[in-house]
């Protein structure tokens, strides 16, 4: 019976914790580092269910066999983890203008043969900081050329070729409408 309440309180956890995995794939508040939050909610999650089901069997070659086959998907979350943070593209600041604490800022993807630009607003600071693209270039398009706050919930990005792109701008969850992605270098 002490059995089955641990697994029941370890698998609850882990239930709990999955959910909260689910949400940082939904990341609806667009944080900057919710690839991080995801990989160790699930990593926490593969270790509270191997732990509940070693404690629901009993000693022996049942329970070893559960740890090896938890340990064989612990192992493999964090290969997948450490190979898709290796693949992942930097980006470097090219220029920032910020109001209060939110930050619209032009990044360029880093290394990158030919360059991309884009702009993003972001907003707070710390492992909570909130990110979202306002504008996606195109390949050897040309870096904006000036970005600016309108209003509290409206921003703008010109670009070199004379397009100018507005966007509204939610203040709790950061979602932006219109994400402006351009299909050509050379027009709006």
């Amino acid at each position: 019976m002490r059995r089955l309440r641990w697994f029941l309180v370890l698998a609850a956890c882990a239930l709990l914790v999955g959910g909260l995995a689910a949400l940082a794939v939904a990341d609806p508040f667009h944080l900057r580092h919710a690839r991080w939050f995801t990989a160790g909610l699930v990593l926490l999650a593969l270790l509270l269910l191997t732990g509940a089901f070693a404690v629901l069997v009993r000693r022996g070659v049942l329970r070893v066999f559960v740890l090896v086959v938890g340990g064989i998907a612990v192992l493999g979350w964090v290969a997948v983890v450490a190979l898709a943070a290796r693949v992942s593209v930097e980006n470097r600041t090219v220029s920032e203008v910020a109001e209060g604490d939110r930050r619209l800022v032009v990044v360029v993807a880093e290394p990158a043969a030919v360059p991309i630009y884009a702009v993003v607003l972001r907003s707070g600071g710390g492992p909570f900081e909130q990110e979202t693209v306002v504008y996606q270039g195109v390949e050897a398009g040309p870096v904006p050329a000036q970005v600016r706050f309108v209003d509290p919930t409206t921003v703008e990005v010109r670009t070199g070729g004379g397009c100018v792109y507005r966007s509204e701008v939610e203040a709790v969850t950061l979602a932006v409408d219109p994400v402006h992605r351009p299909l050509r270098a050379d027009g709006c």
